[in-house]
Formats: structure tokens, sequence, C-alpha cells
């Protein structure tokens, strides 16, 4: 089955929706599958890529907050804990279990404490196998003596040091997710759009509201009608509640954190340190090297000026190498870093500390006729989030109350059964001589049940089986894939957000100059366009903020071919 999406911003003009989600992160994504799922006319749009912000500014997890259990947020637990479980079973391809070690000392992180969030995590996760294929399987916690954590990993700091213990979570690909939930969608009609920004309100009625929006390609203005509106901005969430007037803007605080990546500094383990100051740290393997995050500090700056500094990164490193004294990281083992803000509802506490749960704004209810807000949550529970909002969504609308599914309906790429004998058979079928045994595997894991589409591009072009960096399993067909099929308009689009590649540091100019090539003869791009894409490309992996140009325009010529 071919499962594309192509671009097409004149739907926002000429038809009327049930629904307008503003935002295409993890939670407008999760928004539009759902109510598509049942039965509404959806729309989607952010005004930069799809999970371009915070929702791929995650730590890669997709976890229940262990962390959660000292502040006594059970059942912020336990539903992460359940959502981590439909996750994997809908994106089994996307999401994989993921062994933690924590070290434990005299103080901070204490031997009996340790055991006791361990044993209650266990038991709030009483039915994470429940139906579950084997290597997606979730041990219960193990503990270690002093003497096998330092066989495990010989860095940790070994002053005081009394044992461990193993848990698992789960890692993922959030901005893969992210896409797919958008995917499934739009492959039941919805309308979602990147690069379109919500400019104005211009009426709001008993009809449902009338919105201007831009397209930031083209330029050109819609005037779009829908019968509810739902707010999903994120960290934006109060500009855009204040685009509506409501006099009751979503109140958020915003938590700057950043990751960075470097060389691989364990041996092959995620550990969860502790630093001087009680923060809790990880450090994960990821694609050969290991991610480490997170800072957790307030945010007052313009978002779209985020960016990682470098007094950021010596700041974080100072923390890492305290807290893992074999690391001795420096400046120089950075390949990449990045960061995000994360919206949070509370107002009166410290920003770590601060939960991690979302609030529904129901404007709607309070009188403030085709608005609805969510604000804050985590990546793990958006899928719940939007089941919420879905359910209070058609309450307003008067639609009949239609069970929600998303729990069981596997994401467009998912798969029944094993995985692993999915992949198995798969290999054994595909006979692509063109393509490395590396590759393949990676197309299978990346794409899951798509993948095959990727392949016949490669069948109809053997040259796309090139890697598009060397030692590397992506492959050109992937480029070519993301733009055809993929709604892919920028180098970032593709090198950060479709194939990740640039998020393991800079792949050289043979690489970006390979793919700028491919996009600028499929797109139209004139040298000076090349220039600027390959200038942000260079400036996102180094930390900065992104800010995408559109000028000149995609030609008429190439959008047709896509």
């Amino acid at each position: 089955m071919n499962q594309t999406m192509i671009r097409d911003t004149s739907r926002l003009g000429t038809e009327r929706f049930d629904l307008l989600i503003i935002g295409g992160g993890i939670s407008g994504a999760c928004l539009a599958w759902d109510a598509s799922l049942r039965g509404l006319k959806v729309a989607l749009v952010d005004k930069g890529d799809f999970a371009s912000a915070t929702s791929s500014a995650t730590s890669k997890l997709i976890h229940g907050g262990l962390r959660y259990l000292k502040n006594g947020e059970i059942n912020l637990v336990r539903e992460s804990l359940a959502e981590r479980r439909i996750l994997q079973a809908i994106a089994p391809h996307l999401v994989w279990p993921l062994p933690f070690m924590i070290p434990t000392y005299t103080k901070g992180n204490v031997k009996w404490m340790i055991k006791a969030g361990m044993l209650a995590y266990d038991i709030l996760s009483f039915d994470r196998n429940k139906q579950m294929d084997k290597e997606h399987h979730m041990p219960s916690h193990k503990g270690l003596s002093a003497k096998q954590v330092l066989e495990l990993e010989p860095g940790v700091s070994q002053d005081k040091l009394t044992g461990g213990a193993v848990y698992y979570d789960a890692q993922c690909v959030p901005e893969r997710i992210t896409y797919e939930f958008i995917l499934g969608a739009g492959l039941l009609g919805a309308v979602c759009e990147n690069y379109v920004q919500a400019v104005s309100v211009t009426r709001r009625d008993a009809r449902g509201v009338e919105l201007e929006l831009q397209d930031l390609v083209t330029g050109q203005k819609l005037g779009t009608e829908a019968k509810m509106v739902a707010n999903v901005g994120g960290p934006w969430a109060d500009e855009v509640d204040h685009l509506f007037g409501t006099g009751e803007d979503v109140a958020l605080v915003r938590s700057k954190g950043i990751h960075i990546v470097t060389r691989s500094v364990t041996n092959g383990n995620s550990l969860v340190l502790r630093t001087e100051e009680g923060r809790h740290l990880f450090i994960m393997p990821w694609r050969g090297k290991s991610l480490i995050g997170t800072t957790d500090v307030r945010y007052d700056g313009d978002v779209a000026e985020l960016s990682v500094t470098d007094d950021d990164i010596r700041d974080f490193l100072d923390e890492i190498n305290g807290a893992l004294p074999g690391a001795q990281l420096t400046m120089d083992d950075v390949t990449y870093s990045y960061s995000g803000v994360r919206p949070l509802v509370e107002q009166d506490t410290q920003v770590y500390k601060a939960s991690r749960k979302y609030e529904i704004v129901d404007h709607h209810a309070r009188g403030h006729r085709g608005l609805i807000s969510a604000v804050g949550g985590k990546f793990t529970t958006s899928r719940h989030l939007a089941e919420k909002l879905t359910d209070r969504i058609l309450l307003h609308l008067n639609r009949p109350a239609v069970g929600c599914i998303t729990r069981k309906r596997v994401l467009p790429g998912g798969t029944e059964g094993a995985f692993s004998e999915y992949v198995e058979q798969q290999k054994q079928n595909a006979d692509m001589k063109d393509l490395l045994p590396e590759s393949l595997d990676h197309l299978l894991k990346t794409y899951g049940a798509r993948h095959g589409q990727v392949l016949d591009m490669i069948r109809k072009d053997p040259s796309l089986a090139e890697p598009i960096s060397d030692g590397r399993p992506e492959v050109m067909a992937e480029v070519a894939f993301s733009v055809e099929h993929e709604q892919a308009l920028t180098l970032c689009d593709v090198m950060v957000r479709r194939t990740g590649l640039a998020t393991l540091g800079d792949p050289g100019d043979k690489s970006t100059d390979r793919v700028a090539d491919w996009m600028a003869k499929k797109l139209g791009w004139d040298d000076l366009r090349k220039g600027r894409e390959l200038a942000q490309l260079h400036e996102k992996i180094h930390g900065g903020p992104e800010k995408a140009q559109f000028s000149p325009v995609l030609n008429a010529e190439s959008q047709g071919d896509r």
C-alpha cells in the first residue's frame, strides 16, 4: 500500500473542517490521528516543520518518569507506564526496551530509596508485558552489588558506592513517531500542512471559527473555517490563545533543556546519574555515540531565538564529568547539541521539580466558542491527552460519542506480531543487490511496514542505494522519499528530522552537498537558496535556532513533480 503525504495547502481555503489543530508536535499529531479515526474532518497546521520544536528536543525516551514517584505523582507515573506499553504495541519499529543502570551511594541515590522506587515502578507497570512480543518485554528491576556496577561501568564514581539497580524503559525516534501519527491522519483524509501559520481570527460565532492562515512557502493567505479549533502550540500555546482574544490566556512557564551528543562514554549501557545539585541526568547509547540530557532552567526569552551556547555546554559538561568521572568530556567531544522549551503548567515551583502533567483549558465551555487549548504534558502521554481532547471536542460538536481506538490501532509503519520476525522475513524476500545489508536493516527499523516504498525507489534508480555519508547506513533514497512522500521542504527537514543523520554531528561537506544538490534539482533551488539551506543546517548542527526561508518559493514545475 502506497502511504504518502502530498503538500496541498489549497484545501485549507476550499474545505470546511470540524476541527482545526494549531501545532504539529506530538500532541497535535496524536489529536489529528484520534479525531480522524473517530470520523471528524480534520486540518492541522504548524508554522514550522512537524516535530521541529519541543517534540524533537526530547531525551528520545518513552518512559514512566521514575523521578516523579519522589513527588508523589503516582497517577502520572501509572499513566505514563501504560502509554509506554501502548506505544510499543502500535509502533514496534520505533519504540524499543532500553535498560538503565542507577548506581547507589551512601548519600543521594541511597540504596533503600532506589530499591523502593524500583519496586513501585514494577508494581505500577504490572501489565507492561501484556500481549507484547518477547523482544519488547520489560523485565523487572534487578539489584547490583558495587562490584557488579564497576564491572559494567568502571567510569562511575567509586566514592561511597554501595551498589546499583537495573530497570527498563524505552527508547524512541520522536520525530518519526510524530510524523507517523500525522501520516495516519492524512491517510484518513486529514489535511496536515507544515510551514503554515495562523495569522488572525476573522470570525467566531455559532457556526464556528474563521481564521486567516498564511502558507509560508508561497506567501499565500488562506481563509479557513472550522467548527472547533484546538490550540496545542506547545511553548507557543499562550501566544495562540492570545490570538483568539479570550481574555484568559493559557498560563505557562517555559523551561529550557539542552542535550548533547558526544563520543561514546559508557560500555554501551544507559546510566541514570545524580548531579551535585540533586538533579538527575541520562546517558544513553545513540547510534554509536552517547546522548546526554538534560538541563532544566527557566526560560523567559523568545522561543524563536532559542539556542545552545558554549556556556550552556561547558556548564553541562561540568555536571556530567562530576557525575561520571571516567567520562572526562571536553568541548571537542561534543558532536551535536540541541535545545528545546518545555511548556509547564506549574507556576510556583522550580522548573526541574515542576510536574509534567498536562492541562486542558476548555474555553468553549467557558463561553469562548470554538476554542479548546492544551498545555504541558510529556511526549509519552500525548496519545492519552489526545483521547481526552477528542472526547470533549465530540461533545462540543454535538456528535455521537465514538470510542477511541488509538490504543490498539497500529501506526502506518507498525506491524502485527513479533517485529524481529517481520524484519527477518523481509530481508529474505528483499533481493536488493545494490543495497548494503546494514542499510536494509536500517530502513526496516526506520520505516517498518513502509520500507517497501523506499526499496521501490531504489529499484527504479539504483543510485539511490548509495549511503548519504560514508560509514553510515542512511541512503539517498531516504532523501528522495522524504521530499516526495513526507513533505520535507528544507535541508534541515531531511537531515535533522526525516533521516536524523545530522543529529550525530556534522556529516561533512561531501554528504551535505550531495543532499543539497539532489534537493536543489528536485525542488528548483537556485544557488542562493541552496547556500542558505546549507548555512541553516550548519547553524542547526551547532546549536543555533532554525529559521526556514522560502525565497525564492518552490516553482510550479517542482511542485507538480511532488
